[in-house]
């Protein structure tokens, strides 16, 4: 196989990803924003998995360890990793809810990009275990309809509490 840059090298001693590095990681696998991990995709995504276990990669073992995933993951057995599915692959803390605005990575009182879908891909999980990354993006939208109250494209803690449905003190 090729040798490339193992995007998941600085996950290996996380023992539970954020819910904003597990989106990172999507968007950096999902390369063509299809909102589903095809193929090609997949493969690049466990390459760099197995790449950080420290084994040995080759053509078998990659088809292999692909159909062990699909077998697994692959709810509704279309040959693709949706985002809910791909889910179950990583180990993610328990709920970017509680933890916000504390455990929030760039120290401001908003909420916006990749924290905003982390959110809510968070909330629409708790519901459903079958999440799109289609179905996170139109909820995105209709939440920053309601709750984006300045319009300015991302949700304050105020904003936030709205949304949450708590006093913001």
């Amino acid at each position: 196989m090729a040798e490339r840059k193992n995007f998941l090298v600085k996950y290996v001693d996380v023992q539970q990803l954020h819910s904003v590095d597990f989106m990172k990681i999507w968007s950096y696998y999902d390369k063509d924003g299809s909102g589903f991990l095809d193929r090609k995709e997949l493969d690049n995504f466990l390459v760099d998995l197995m790449g950080c276990k420290g084994k040995e990669i080759t053509e078998r073992k990659l088809t292999e360890f692909r159909d062990s995933v699909l077998e697994t993951v692959d709810t509704n057995k279309d040959g693709k990793v949706e985002l809910g599915e791909f889910a179950n692959l990583l180990p993610i803390e328990e709920n970017f809810l509680r933890k916000f605005p504390s455990r929030k990575k760039d120290g401001n009182n908003f909420i916006e990009g990749k924290e905003l879908l982390a959110l809510i891909r968070d909330i629409m999980t708790k519901t459903d275990q079958s999440v799109t990354l289609q179905d996170v993006h139109d909820y995105r939208e209709a939440v920053m309809r309601v709750f984006d109250k300045n319009d300015d494209g991302r949700l304050s803690r105020k904003e936030l509490g709205l949304l949450l449905s708590v006093d913001d003190k």
